[in-house]
C-alpha cells in the first residue's frame, strides 16, 4: 500500500516537473504575441499618421521622420514575427499541437510579409522625397 502511494506521489511529481519546465515557453510565445500585435498597431498608426499628414500639409521635415519611425517598426515587427514562427515551430515539436500554432504561423507569417511591405513604402518614399529636396 505504501508502495502504491509512493508511485502514485512519482507520478504526480513527474508531471508537476513537466509542467514547470513547460510555464516559461507558454509565457515566451504569450509575451512574443502580445509585441507583434501591439508592434503591427503602431505600425498602423505610424502610416495613418503619414497619410493624414500628406492631407493636413505636415512639413517635409516631420514626414520623413514619421517614416523613419515607420521603417524601424516595421524592422522589428519583421523580427518579432519571425521569432513568432520559430517559437510555434518549437511549440509544435514540443507540444505535439498542430491547429492553433498553424493560425499562429499564418498571422505572424502576414504579419512579417505586411512588414517588409511597410519597410519597402517607408524606404522608397524617403528616397524620394531627399532626392526631390
Amino acid at each position: 500500500m505504501t508502495q502504491e502511494k509512493q508511485s502514485l506521489s512519482n507520478q504526480e511529481n513527474q508531471k508537476n516537473s513537466r509542467k514547470k519546465h513547460i510555464f516559461p515557453y507558454a509565457i515566451l510565445g504569450k509575451l512574443t504575441r502580445n509585441s507583434i500585435i501591439l508592434d503591427f498597431l503602431i505600425c498602423l498608426l505610424l502610416f495613418s499618421f503619414y497619410i493624414i499628414g500628406n492631407f493636413q500639409a505636415f512639413t517635409d521635415r516631420t514626414q520623413l521622420r514619421i517614416l523613419f519611425v515607420l521603417s524601424i517598426a516595421a524592422a522589428v515587427l519583421c523580427i518579432l514575427s519571425f521569432l513568432g514562427i520559430i517559437i510555434e515551430i518549437v511549440f509544435v515539436f514540443m507540444k505535439g499541437r498542430k491547429t492553433p500554432a498553424f493560425f499562429s504561423v499564418l498571422l505572424f507569417i502576414l504579419t512579417l510579409i505586411i512588414g517588409i511591405g511597410l519597410i519597402g513604402f517607408a524606404t522608397v518614399i524617403r528616397r524620394i522625397a531627399i532626392g526631390i529636396n
